[in-house]
């Protein structure tokens, strides 16, 4: 900036008190231009001073201008990775609720209908497989015995306690002891009858608590989907697939995201 005289001339015209020139004019040749070289050069170290510090500040002001111009290209790459990641989300978000709605129709169409039949059958199984042991159980020689004992000493003991009231409220001069039916020990031995049935062991219910916990195994192992008492299951499986049929929901309903059907009640 002041490279040229008439910057320099403008500089001390501008910057120099009113009685600076003053002083000037009351002085010699060689004082006047001895004062006005010193006066000079104070005023171009002055101007270089400032022109030094106008660049400083000039080169401060363009690292501002480019570090608002670096964040804000950072803040427009962060609007645009942010505009990205909504997109990749809202299309896996699509995916996941397609995925849900064709499990969704596969699970109505293809696995509910076998779910059901499953468990129709494992059903079967259990109460053929209880009513069976009951039979069973009622067939033991041991329980029939058991039984009768019971009924026996039941017996006796209604007949000791009718002849007992008879005698204490008849009019017969008799004693329990001289009746050859009555029996003092008949109540304790139906009691007897009675813990001997209640102590009485069944072998086959032994068995099958033994086997609670033992996986059923009422698949054909040709066909996974068939029973081997499929002609008795067939009227179980055909009820089934008719209550299938009536708990279908219609595919054009809209799946919503995050949220799952509550599952059915059998």
């Amino acid at each position: 900036m002041l490279d040229t005289s008439e910057a320099c001339q403008d500089l001390v015209d501008h910057v120099a008190p009113p009685s600076y020139f003053f002083e000037l004019r009351h002085l010699h040749n060689d004082d006047f231009l001895r004062q006005y070289n010193i006066n000079l050069a104070r005023q171009v170290t002055m101007g270089s001073q400032l022109r030094l510090r106008f660049e400083q500040e000039a080169k401060l002001l363009r690292k501002s201008v480019a570090q608002v111009s670096g964040e804000e290209k950072l803040k427009a790459a962060f609007e645009e990775f942010k505009r990205y990641e909504d997109s990749r989300v809202e299309q896996r978000c699509a995916k996941m609720d397609a995925r849900l709605d064709a499990l969704n129709i596969d699970f109505d169409e293809e696995l509910y209908p076998h779910m059901l039949t499953a468990i129709a059958g494992r059903r079967w199984v259990i109460g053929r497989g209880v009513y069976l042991a009951v039979m069973k159980c009622g067939e033991s020689i041991e329980l029939r015995q058991a039984f009768a004992d019971v009924v026996s000493a039941g017996i006796a003991k209604g007949m000791s306690e009718g002849l007992r009231h008879g005698v204490e409220h008849g009019h017969a001069q008799l004693s329990l002891e001289s009746i050859e039916a009555y029996d003092l020990e008949a109540e304790a031995k139906y009691v007897a009858a009675l813990q001997a049935l209640k102590d009485l062991k069944y072998p086959l219910v032994n068995q099958l608590e033994g086997l609670k916990d033992a996986p059923m195994d009422v698949h054909d192992p040709m066909n996974p989907w068939a029973y081997k008492e499929e002609i008795l299951l067939a009227n179980a499986i055909a009820a089934n697939i008719s209550r299938t049929e009536k708990k279908k929901v219609p595919h054009s309903m809209p799946y919503s995201w995050g949220r799952l059907r509550a599952p059915r009640t059998v």
